[in-house]
């Protein structure tokens, strides 16, 4: 089982500059809400810190434990461009963790679960989503979609980062990133 990230990591992850906006992406993953995640989150990461050559093993995993400790922390908020919390928000404040997501998926080379974020929340240009569950149960759209239950779940992790490294380094949708720029 992976170690919990830590904060300190956490602090060089958002204090290394981001090479390009093209690499910085965010991947989201769309879990059924039967199914776990974290595990999935941090095997991806782990997966696109060896594989990611452009991302010089800045991929971080957002997992519960680390978004809480962002979105309670008025430092880490204003690392991230964030204002500061309300008094009167509560720790496990939906709002206040969606917008802590955001601003983590926004900064890119992170892993996180959708936990009910609208679809326009991030850049899409700049952000893949893999739904991992029956297609019934996933409801967004995504750029792939796993079955759990046909495959080896050891596979999982590395089929989406495969996947995603194909799609970020796809011409046609760079052609297209470069032409939005100008």
């Amino acid at each position: 089982m992976t170690a919990p990230i830590s904060i300190s990591v956490f602090h060089q992850w958002l204090l290394d500059e981001a090479s390009s906006n093209s690499s910085a992406c965010a991947i989201i993953l769309h879990v059924a809400e039967s199914r776990p995640a974290d595990r999935l989150i941090h095997e991806i990461t782990d997966y696109l810190n060896e594989y990611d050559d452009d991302g010089d093993g800045r991929w971080l995993p957002a997992t519960p434990e680390l978004v809480s400790n962002v979105a309670n922390d008025p430092n880490h908020r204003r690392l991230l461009g964030m204002s500061d919390r309300p008094a009167e928000a509560a720790d496990d404040d939906v709002g206040e963790l969606q917008k802590t997501l955001r601003a983590l998926g926004n900064r890119g080379h992170v892993v996180l679960r959708s936990a009910g974020m609208m679809e326009d929340a991030l850049e899409t240009s700049y952000t893949f989503r893999a739904g991992v569950g029956n297609a019934d149960e996933i409801t967004h759209n995504c750029h792939i979609i796993l079955n759990p239950d046909l495959m080896n779940q050891k596979c999982i992790a590395h089929i989406i980062g495969d996947v995603f490294l194909e799609w970020l380094h796809c011409e046609t949708r760079r052609d297209a990133l470069i032409h939005d720029i100008r």
